[in-house]
């Protein structure tokens, strides 16, 4: 899960893009909270 479809921008559209990112950005912090608070 290294989300690579963010690495290069295949949406045409914004709002899927930051969609995402914003997707991508949560589950990076779901997993950081997991790891410190089991």
């Amino acid at each position: 899960a290294r989300f690579r479809r963010l690495t290069v921008r295949y949406e045409r559209r914004a709002d899927l893009h930051l969609a995402l990112t914003t997707l991508a950005c949560a589950v990076i912090c779901l997993r950081q909270i997991k790891r410190f608070c089991p």
